[in-house]
């Protein structure tokens, strides 16, 4: 299964201290291997609570399977040091992933049911000494999670549509989970840790030096290009989340000063909109969505050359010579330019998270790119329109293969049609395949009450 490989990710992003104590409670094997790797120490290890020894002192008590154990003990912090911290991970039982799938949501209808949430547990911990708590969400779940976000931070819906929501062949969904949740962070965004589906919490006596706002991982990429990104205050970190990945940093750090050296501004910038939510802003606007990515084809077109200088690398993918002529090559390509990934701050464009380049490809396409991973936009607009009026709608099918050339040298085909190409069966395709069997048996009576007249 999927999960095996990325059981570890929702420790893998903390920043725990080396050469200290860790009690584990709540048997994993490899979250244990991944505890002695970060220590360099032996990890304890205990199945449940109630085998607490509290003669012991540790820095760190990790509680793994918070909704399989009982409830925390309020002297648990006796057993930890002066500056140690209580980390627990679990399943809040109001998940918006419960919500959406019919053979869980029925449990909510059993009243006598004691139900664990964040707050009940935040209400827990208060009561001893662990008044200092950070909360983190995680998505999906823990089990395999893709990006971990602090409860302090805005969560955008972007954030949101980099998740693919838990479902297997047995669940039955009631609706799109994804969707929902963007609505309620659009709303009422306080209402969102009451349905998020995992958590992280730390807690300590006193306030911790834990900088990190948001954590996000590349499950779906081969090995050797699977990073994780961390956000903190002021920084933005990249560190490999397998061993095969060190040489993906080593690429990415080239990289970002080649979009540099081409001029082209590059940098993290706090709590500004990004690009994609500039344009889906506008979806009703479609020249202003053409105006602002036009000013973006400028910028790049700085940095073409004349296709006679790379004509024999171009790979034209059986496209007329002619045709490729209309086209803006650039030696060194930054293809991964789309509009998450750009802040737009007066008019002007602040690339970040620049991970990617490759050698001659057109401006045209990093445009192309740049509209289709506008996953919002393109829900609510006829993208060959836009296309159109970019005067690259010709062209839609030659950068179609070279995109898919592109993700399939980056993409784990296994993991990503596990993840995320889910046959899933929905009430509404039950709805409607009960109208289809209706109209149906409909037809067939009509079809024989016919047949009885003729005869």
């Amino acid at each position: 299964m999927v999960q095996d490989n990325f059981e570890t990710n929702i420790i893998k992003w903390y920043p725990f201290k080396t050469k200290q104590r860790i009690l584990q409670i709540g048997e994993n094997s490899k979250i244990t291997n991944e505890l002695q790797v970060k220590f360099e120490e032996e990890v304890i290890v205990i199945e449940n609570l109630n085998e607490i020894d509290y003669n012991e002192k540790f820095d760190y008590i990790l509680i793994y399977g918070y909704e399989n154990k009982y409830k925390i003990p309020n002297n648990i912090s006796s057993v930890l040091n002066e500056n140690g911290k209580l980390l627990i991970i679990g399943n809040n039982d109001f998940g918006i992933n419960n919500w959406s799938k019919y053979n869980d949501i029925i449990k909510f209808e059993n009243h006598n049911k004691e139900m664990i949430s964040i707050e009940k547990i935040k209400e827990e911990l208060t009561k001893g000494s662990l008044t200092e708590l950070k909360v983190f969400y995680a998505f999906p779940n823990y089990k395999e999670s893709e990006i971990i976000i602090n409860e302090k931070l805005k969560i955008e819906k972007n954030y949101i549509e980099k998740y693919c929501p838990e479902i297997t062949e047995k669940d039955l969904k009631i609706f799109d989970e994804r969707s929902v949740l963007k609505n309620i962070i659009s709303n009422n965004p306080k209402m969102t840790e009451f349905f998020i589906n995992s958590y992280f919490i730390e807690a300590s006596k006193n306030e911790t030096e834990t900088q990190v706002n948001l954590a996000s991982f590349n499950n779906w990429r081969k090995k050797q290009y699977r990073l994780i990104t961390i956000i903190e205050n002021e920084f933005v970190k990249k560190i490999p989340a397998t061993e095969e990945a060190k040489l993906q940093i080593e690429n990415m750090k080239k990289t970002i000063k080649d979009v540099k050296d081409c001029g082209i501004n590059s940098k993290f910038i706090k709590e500004h909109k990004t690009l994609d939510e500039v344009l889906n802003e506008n979806y009703d606007n479609l020249d202003k969505v053409v105006e602002i990515l036009n000013e973006l084809k400028e910028i790049l077109l700085k940095n073409t050359i004349d296709i006679s200088q790379c004509k024999t690398k171009i790979d034209t993918k059986g496209q007329e010579p002619e045709k490729i002529k209309k086209l803006h090559f650039m030696k060194k390509a930054f293809w991964d330019m789309v509009p998450k990934n750009c802040f737009y701050i007066d008019n002007k464009y602040e690339f970040f998270d620049q991970e990617w380049e490759k050698e001659f490809l057109p401006v045209e396409f990093i445009i192309y790119r740049a509209i289709v991973n506008s996953y919002d936009l393109v829900r609510r607009i006829n993208v060959d329109i836009l296309l159109e009026k970019l005067d690259i709608l010709e062209f839609k099918e030659y950068f179609q293969k070279i995109d898919e050339e592109i993700r399939n040298e980056i993409i784990d085909k296994e993991i990503y049609n596990e993840m995320y190409k889910k046959n899933i069966k929905s009430i509404d395709n039950l709805i409607n395949e009960k109208k289809i069997d209706e109209e149906t048996i409909k037809f067939l009576k009509e079809d024989n009450k016919n047949k009885q007249k003729y005869i």
